[in-house]
């Protein structure tokens, strides 16, 4: 692969966590002014954490397909970008449902310290339907975690096992993200 390749390559992969995160500080939120774009807001953050779902498990299943780690931060900004959708209009809806939360930033802010298990204290659930959705990204935490876990366990062991002269591994390995 020569250096151009291999720089359009890196722009490429740069441009879909970029691409996701303007479309989520972008897409309008105010059923009043634009019903069709909290829907398509609805409708892409739920597609998008079912394809989270979706590729988590094929990987704990250990499918055929194989995650690179490039894929599990896709994976994991998309999770975080439809969770902060998800508060950022449960609050806009309900002012009451967290403390602290009152810009997509926030929500951002928040989605993020949730998954890091962080948890500063500033910006918290206060109304049920924010503890169930909180409930669901740390539920999704768990999992991530574990498919992170199981991914590095597989490629140090794939590793272990081509050093001992068994083999060159996967196309996929080989190929990179």
């Amino acid at each position: 692969m020569t250096a151009k390749e291999t720089r359009r390559r890196r722009l490429r992969l740069l441009a879909i966590p970029l691409a996701v995160l303007v479309l989520y500080f972008v897409l309008p939120v105010d059923p009043d002014e634009a019903p069709l774009g909290v829907l398509t807001g609805l409708m892409v953050s739920g597609g998008a954490l079912a394809a989270v779902v979706r590729v988590i498990a094929l990987e704990a299943r250990g499918s055929e397909r194989r995650l690179s780690g490039w894929h599990l931060v896709v994976v994991l900004e998309i999770a975080l970008v439809a969770f902060s959708f998800a508060y950022f209009l449960i609050e806009t809806r309900d002012p009451d449902q967290f403390s602290g939360l009152a810009t997509r930033l926030d929500a951002l802010y928040f989605a993020t310290a949730t998954v890091a298990t962080v948890g500063y204290g500033d910006v918290h659930a206060t109304g049920q339907v924010a503890r169930g959705f909180v409930t669901l990204n740390m539920v999704f935490n768990l999992v991530f975690i574990a498919a992170v876990v199981n991914l590095a366990k597989e490629r140090l062991s794939e590793r272990r096992h081509h050093a001992q002269g068994g083999g060159g591994g996967t196309p996929q390995d080989q190929a990179g993200p």
